[in-house]
């Protein structure tokens, strides 16, 4: 999904989003639809990306790496 929305394949509202609270602060985004009123739109998002050159990030499981994290408090 990071991927789509960094690339801007579907939407530039990620960058919209940045400009309306950290450039301008306006805090008013013009996204484009408006609404996700579509569940195809979403949809999108979560495909893969269709680029030959793209690679999955493949992370191991948690069991994989031998020790048990706990926390320090």
């Amino acid at each position: 999904m990071v991927c789509h929305v960094m690339r801007g394949d579907f939407s530039r509202d990620f960058f919209e989003g940045c400009r309306a609270i950290l450039l301008d602060k306006d805090r008013n985004p013009k996204w484009i639809p408006p609404t996700l009123e579509q569940d195809e739109v979403v949809e999108k998002y979560f495909s893969k990306v269709d680029d030959p050159q793209w690679e999955d990030l493949n992370l191991p499981s948690r069991g994989s790496h031998g020790r048990i994290l706990a926390p320090k408090l």
